[in-house]
Formats: C-alpha cells, structure tokens, sequence
C-alpha cells in the first residue's frame, strides 16, 4: 500500500510513537503498518471500524488514534513539499485563480485580493464563462483524480482538520503516482 520512498519520507516527518509512563500493554504497531492502514481507508472509503485489522496489523480504533496523532502534530502538511513554478522560486500559494459565474461574490474577491492570489472571475449578467474552458480542464482533471480517494466521496469526518488530513493524503498520493512514472 505505502511504496517504499513514501514509507522513508513519512518516517522524517512522523513524530515518535507515544510511549505509557506507567510502562506495560501490548507491543506498539510499526509507523509503517498504520500509515498502510490509513491509506488503505483513504482510498478504499471503509470506516475505521471495517479495517481488516489481520491484514494490515493495526486495529481500527489504533489507526484512527495514530491519525488524530498524527492530524494534530500536522504531519500531512509537511509530507508534501512545496509546488515547484515553472519560473522563479517555489511557492506556497497559486498565482491567480480562474473561476466561473458560481464564484462570483464580493467577499470572495476581496479574500482572495488580501491573500495576495490574482483573480479571473467571470461576473454574473455581464460576461460569459466560455473562455475558462481553456483553464477549467485542469480543474475537471484534479477532481477526478481525488475521486479516486473514496473517503472524500462523503464527509464522514466530524472535524474539518480531519477531512483536510485525508485531503492531504490524497494530494500526496496523486503527487507521488504523478512523479514516480
């Protein structure tokens, strides 16, 4: 499930394990194994509790600890790196956003002008959205990739960070499959 520069990636990135001061319980579970089992709930959309826990190591009340763990000390953020431009130095956030007539609100243009990010949005009543086909394929294309992790499919999660985190995998999944062929 993890391939194997992945597994040595997350490994910089993942905190220690935490360990019970009063000492005792059973033997731990492998980052590896948890981080196989949390993919495998990514991409395949079954809940925690219908991990196959004999296939993978880790029940699933253990890999949606680690998870949360995990969420809370942002590891997901740091898995993958910064966007490379095709001129200048790496950055953080887009360019500038192509957006069609649904996008078109006042508190939106000023977010995005405060966020430093340009903006082409066509407005309502105005101009037609047909000249964003050229951009909106890229868009179309992304969303089919992240379909192919199912557990975006619905919101299972109850907390945003959460579905942010299972977002991230996902984007680093495709980023890593992108770069690998």
């Amino acid at each position: 499930m993890v391939p194997d520069v992945l597994g040595e990636l997350f490994q910089w990135v993942a905190p220690e394990a935490p360990t019970r001061p009063q000492g005792g319980g059973r033997r731990g579970q492998g980052d590896r194994e948890v981080l196989a089992a949390i993919v495998f709930v990514a991409t395949s959309g079954c809940t925690w509790q219908q991990l196959p826990a004999a296939s993978f190591g880790p029940t699933g009340a253990t890999a949606h600890r680690r998870f949360t763990e995990w969420t809370k000390a942002r590891v997901w953020a740091k898995l993958h790196p910064p966007v490379r431009s095709r001129r200048g130095p790496r950055r953080r956030r887009p360019g500038k956003l192509h957006a069609d007539k649904g996008c078109d609100y006042v508190h939106l243009r000023r977010w995005l002008s405060k966020q430093g990010i340009g903006h082409r949005i066509a407005r309502r009543g105005v101009e037609t959205s047909q000249r964003l086909g050229r951009h909106r394929w890229t868009i179309e294309r992304t969303m089919s990739w992240l379909a192919g992790c199912r557990r975006l499919h619905r919101r299972h999660e109850r907390k945003a960070e959460h579905f942010l985190a299972f977002t991230s995998i996902a984007c680093t999944l495709i980023c890593y499959r992108r770069l690998a062929c």
